[in-house]
């Protein structure tokens, strides 16, 4: 079959990639990045929308799979990318905050499911969020940090007995800050060990997670660095 894919609709690859037919060695993996290359440039977005939309765990995930690789322009994505942060697949949240990392995506919405974000009881969720306020730039980790520390994506529970909701309403706040306190001293530029030693409650996947990160949060460190350099010399 012939390599140039572009008299296919977006769609018709996809189908055809999983149809079972047999049309090559490489198709499948050659259909699938020409489809990428196309929604990198928000060309023929439908198809990715329908699968994040979808009501089918299954498909939500794919598509959240496809939108980190692909990483479509968020101006076209910020409606539906948004929902992902509610999805009860957790790997969907965690594909929510990888592309918001990615694209600079940012709003008081996604600040408010961000915070939520950081609340996560799935683990791999919350450690990519801390990463997020890592490397974020100052006024969106300002405006985070306040929201967070207000309160934002606090969960709301169901339980109606006065002294289980406060249990859980202090529980929630200081996990919370404490999320917020380890991204503001990693971008002090303390390191992982450091902070990891100074705090025991928190789980030592958060700390393993950030260790693998070392590389992209020093040069979003520098990055800022250089940033407030030029600043100051003008």
């Amino acid at each position: 079959m012939s390599s140039d894919f572009s008299a296919y609709a977006t769609s018709d690859l996809l189908r055809m990639r999983n149809d079972g037919e047999d049309r090559g060695e490489d198709f499948a993996y050659n259909a699938l990045w020409a489809v990428f290359k196309r929604w990198r440039k928000g060309i023929d977005l439908e198809p990715l929308i329908e699968l994040l939309l979808s009501e089918k765990s299954s498909e939500r995930e794919c598509g959240a799979w496809y939108l980190d690789e692909a990483d479509p322009p968020a101006d076209r994505m910020a409606d539906v990318v948004i929902k992902l942060a509610d999805d009860p697949v957790s790997n969907c949240r965690w594909r929510f905050v990888a592309y918001v990392t990615n694209s600079g995506l940012y709003s008081d919405a996604i600040a408010d499911r961000l915070a939520a974000c950081l609340l996560d009881l799935d683990l791999y969720v919350r450690a990519q969020t801390i990463f997020w306020a890592v490397v974020a730039n100052d006024k969106k980790f300002a405006h985070f940090s306040e929201a967070v520390l207000a309160g934002a994506g606090t969960m709301l529970n169901e339980c109606r007995h006065p002294g289980t909701i406060a249990f859980w309403r202090e529980s929630e706040r200081k996990r919370a800050a404490r999320g917020i306190e380890i991204a503001r001293r990693l971008r002090a530029g303390e390191s992982v060990a450091s902070i990891r030693e100074s705090m025991p409650e928190e789980d030592n996947f958060s700390f393993d997670s950030l260790v693998r990160r070392d590389h992209a949060i020093k040069r979003a460190l520098e990055r800022r660095a250089a940033k407030a350099g030029a600043a100051s010399a003008r």
